[in-house]
Formats: structure tokens, sequence, C-alpha cells
């Protein structure tokens, strides 16, 4: 019975890299898994070449590019990498891939799709090796990553662009420019040192807000509010309590080492400072702005999903976990909190997408 390969591609401008002296590179080889990946690196990619562009924001009154291919992106060389797997299919749909059939194309790409997450980390795998054992340049710039058919027909191909965010339309008043006077004055009295101290904590957030893709922005936003949470070395309550009756234990103990473990205790001390949820629990009170203890709630479960990101990876929670929901909530909350510690006022911008707050009784 006749097969098709579905897979996914990803193609990559190969940024200053020259193959005139060696022509194209193909390799392929075919995993434990029965996927087959392919290497290719020259000017002729073979699934083509495929660029898209898109705006990065819609804004209001403008006209914005959703989603364009570009299929005259010239470069001297690409690098294209492709995982795919073998699927049988009936001599009718051979005929019906070979007149170019939307419904047949369609179906198969759809299934190709529904296996693209668990091919991802593969391209991520290879990518990452080539970068580090040949050399970076070559995954600098990814132009295009997609779902693919391909057998004894020309190969068919479906496209998903990077996402755009739609802005809210503002309005300048005439409370504008004195508020943006009194923000500058207020610089003038400001030591140098807590600027540039300002500055590095509010790069991140700068950062966090330009980043597109809901996960990479959830994961920014931790650095600027970790921040302004300094570490302590500080006994955590809990631990203080713990240390304390074990110290008593080796004290009233015959151990010939005694003398070395009350030492490591001691040391020990240093290595149990309040966690991260402590910290942000310790601050929210002492700010005590309405609705604190919700967002020390909120806080705990926005750690845990950065805990199971950095433990699970990125692919298997995003299926389990709306981010773009919970990136927002998170986003309003360290803004209203990284406010409060440098200019001391929880009150930000107005947006649509702000939550409405509820305060506790």
């Amino acid at each position: 019975m006749p097969t098709a390969i579905l897979g996914v591609r990803r193609l990559y401008d190969a940024l200053g890299v020259g193959t005139s002296s060696i022509g194209e590179t193909l390799h392929k080889v075919t995993l434990e898994s029965g996927q087959s990946v392919s290497v290719y690196l020259g000017s002729k990619p073979t699934l083509g070449i495929v660029s898209l562009e898109s705006s990065q924001y819609g804004i209001p009154g403008r006209n914005s590019i959703i989603l364009k291919t570009n299929i005259e992106y010239e470069s001297p060389s690409f690098l294209e990498i492709t995982i795919g797997k073998p699927r049988e299919i009936t001599p009718q749909q051979v005929d019906l891939l070979r007149e170019k059939d939307k419904v047949t194309q369609e179906a198969l790409l759809k299934e190709a799709n529904f296996h693209m997450e668990s091919a991802v980390h593969l391209l991520d795998t290879i990518s990452g090796v080539l970068g580090l054992q040949v050399h970076r340049q070559l995954v600098l710039k990814p132009l295009i990553e997609n779902c693919f058919i391909a057998g004894e027909f020309e190969s068919a191909s479906s496209f998903v662009g990077p996402a755009v965010e739609m802005l809210e339309s503002i309005e300048s008043n005439a409370n504008t420019g004195p508020h943006l006077q009194h923000l500058l004055e207020r610089m003038t009295s400001t030591p140098a040192d807590s600027l540039r101290k300002g500055g590095a904590i509010l790069h991140w957030l700068l950062r966090a807000w330009r980043e597109r893709d809901a996960v990479s922005k959830f994961m920014y936003l931790f650095v600027p509010l970790e921040a302004i949470l300094q570490s302590s070395t500080e006994l955590a309550v809990e631990s203080k309590a713990d240390l304390e009756s074990l110290e008593a234990i080796v004290r009233s103990s015959n151990v010939h080492n005694k003398d070395s473990l009350l030492g490591f205790l001691e040391r020990a001390k240093t290595k149990f400072g309040p966690t991260l949820n402590a910290r942000f629990e310790g601050f929210a009170s002492r700010t005590a702005m309405p609705g604190w203890e919700l967002d020390v709630k909120a806080f705990k479960k926005f750690n845990r999903m950065r805990n199971l990101l950095l433990h699970a990876g990125d692919k298997n929670v995003r299926s389990h976990i709306d981010f773009e929901e919970n990136t927002r909530s998170l986003e309003n909350l360290v803004e209203r909190y990284v406010s409060m510690a440098l200019l001391g006022t929880p009150d930000v911008y107005q947006s649509r997408w702000r939550p409405r707050r509820e305060t506790s009784a």
C-alpha cells in the first residue's frame, strides 16, 4: 500500500554560512520511534523557500499584516530540519493528492498538525545540537515552522503565523502633559544609584511587554518581581524551629563528631531563607494594597505553574494550562507591585485587559 510522509519542518536562514565550496548537504536518519529526520543545508530547501510576515500589533485605524507568505525570500543558504512519519494511504488518496484535492490535503495536514506538538521538542533538540556543535548562526533566524505531507505527489503545507496583539485606541487629554512633567520632575531628586537599579528591574518588564509568546512572557514577568523581592539571609520561620530541634538533639547526644554536626547545622541556617512565596507574601502584606490576600493566593499558583514549566517542560504544560489568561493576570500583578516598589503607588495605566479587583472583607 502506498505511503505518505506526515511531518513538520523548521526553516532557518543560515546567516553568514557559505556552502559554495561543498554544495548542498542532506542527511537522513530514522529514530527508534520510527520518525524520520532530515537535515538540509544549502540554497534550495527540499520543501521550498517560504517566510512569514506579520505585524506584531494590530493598531486601531492602521492597516496590519495578519499573515503574509513571502516565497521570494533570498539568502545564500538555508538550514531545513524535517521530522516525519510514514502513514499508509489508499491508491485513491494518492490520485486525489496528485490532483491537489483540497479536502484530502486538509484532512492529512490536520492529522500532521495533531502530531506536531510531539515533534517540536525534536526540532528544538536538533536545532540546539547543531547550534552548539556546528555554529549558532545556523539557528539564529527561524523563517517558518509548518506541517507538511509528502510522497509520490507534490508536497503540501499548512502555515500558522505568529500571534498579533490587538491594541487599544488611546487618546491623550489635558492631564497628559502635567502628568508627564510630574514624573520627570520626580526623577531629578532620585539618587543615581536608585535610577540605575530601577532601570535594571524595568528592563525585564519592558522585555516582557514586547514578548508575544504567552509562555515566554510568563517566565520573563518573574524576573522584575523577583528583583524587588530581595533574597534574605534571614532564617525562614518553619526552618528555624526544625534546625533548633536538631541542634538540641545533637547537643544532648554522645556522638563522637558532635562539633562537626553542630558546625554543619550552623552553616545550614544560611541555606534555609524564606521561600519566594513567603517573600512575596511578606511584601504584599506590608504594602497592604486592596486585595493583597488574593494576590498572595494568585502568586502561589503562578509560581507553581513556573516550577511545572521548569521541570516538566513547555510542551507538556502548555496543553493543560491557559497561559494567555494566566499571563495577563500575572502581568497585572507584577505591574502593580513593581510600581509600588519603585514609585510608591500601585496605581498603573488603565486597560481593558486589567481584571476587576475584588477586595477582602
